[in-house]
């Protein structure tokens, strides 16, 4: 069994072959497909796709970007619809309590795309995001671009432990620290093969804290395709190949790690 715990199947570049895309995931031996939110209308559908296949695991969340959309200026280089941010957790908080969501996220922090003017604001949006996944017993999947030491501080201020950082784009020895000394997981986008930090990371985590993710459409293992859950199976056999393990032995240790994080 195989998953992937983060992927966007609510991007446009799925609009006209979502069922497809789903069905070729399941016949690759994908039992779970956490689909990520951002912002109000990614995490409404998730929540739709969720009731429509079963295998589609909703987790909603507020990208970090979008938690500052009410502070963007006119110009700023990424389509972002301004939404009352506030009334978005009141949401999540209200969906999570129904027990029906695998995880809360994604949600983190940016230094980016956006300025230390928005920096009070992400935190504030992060750290509601990760209360939330606390009080309701909830892993919290977590983005974060040149603010990864931030993160871990207000995730060990807030007492965090089912955490998972997607596509994990700092320091790999801090990576290896946290998953030993906080049990932090760590989900290796499909594109492992061309990345040395991502290489490294399969080769080196403790074993128990590995997760695959696509990120889907992003990272796809060849540049010209576009990203699809189905990829995650290369990564399995990637992870196989560096620890000199068996593809089932891969399989079976990443799905175990998987139940791990939902079940904390």
């Amino acid at each position: 069994m195989y998953v992937d715990i983060h992927t966007h199947l609510t991007h446009q570049k799925f609009q006209h072959d979502l069922a497809e895309t789903i069905e070729r995931a399941s016949s690759a031996g994908l039992e779970a497909i956490v689909v990520n939110g951002l912002e109000p209308e990614s995490n409404r559908a998730i929540l739709d796709m969720a009731e429509r296949w079963p295998v589609v695991k909703p987790a909603l969340g507020i990208y970090p970007i979008d938690a500052v959309c009410n502070q963007l200026s006119a110009d700023f280089p990424l389509e972002v619809e301004s939404f009352d941010v506030d009334a978005e957790i009141a949401f999540i908080d209200s969906q999570a309590a129904t027990g029906q969501l695998l995880a809360i996220g994604e949600c983190g922090l940016d230094g980016h795309w956006v300025g230390e003017d928005t920096f009070a604001e992400q935190e504030r949006v992060f750290e509601a995001l990760v209360d939330i996944a606390m009080r309701h017993d909830l892993p919290a999947i977590i983005h974060t671009r040149k603010r990864e030491l931030r993160a871990a501080e207000i995730l060990r201020h807030l007492g965090a432990t089912r955490v998972d950082f997607h596509c994990y784009g700092g320091k790999v020895k801090n990576a290896l620290r946290w998953a030993r000394e906080d049990g932090w997981w760590f989900s290796i986008p499909a594109n492992a093969r061309r990345n040395e930090a991502f290489t490294k990371l399969l080769r080196e985590l403790p074993a128990e804290r590995v997760l695959t993710e696509t990120d889907a459409p992003y990272l796809s293992p060849d540049r010209e395709v576009r990203n699809e859950p189905a990829n995650v199976v290369g990564t399995v056999d990637y992870l196989a190949e560096l620890r000199n393990w068996s593809v089932d032995q891969a399989r079976a240790q990443v799905w175990s790690n998987y139940q791990d994080l939902q079940q904390g």
